[in-house]
């Protein structure tokens, strides 16, 4: 896997006024773009808890704790997965 590096400055103020060190700013960075690009349906479950660096069950829980739903179907999206479940569990 190829990895990019990211990099941006910020004020150092900021990380103090936070009262987080670097390595707990950039954890939380990470955490917080994962759930806001799950959030978005941009990322998946798997790959936004890559991007969070964690695993499937660490992310969900912090899904709870924002309050983002793990399943968010807009309402035509759940009546396609409904009945597709439906067909498929006629076969």
């Amino acid at each position: 896997m190829n990895l990019q590096k990211i990099s941006f400055s910020i004020p150092e103020q900021l990380i103090f006024s936070l009262n987080e060190n670097i390595s707990e700013f950039t954890d939380n960075i990470r955490l917080f773009a994962a759930l806001q690009f799950f959030k978005m349906h941009k990322l998946s479950l798997g790959k936004a808890a890559e991007l969070a660096n964690m695993d499937k069950f660490s992310f969900i829980q912090q899904l709870g704790k924002f309050k983002i739903p793990l399943i968010d179907y807009e309402p035509e999206e759940l009546e396609k997965e409904l009945l597709r479940f439906k067909n498929d569990n006629r076969s």
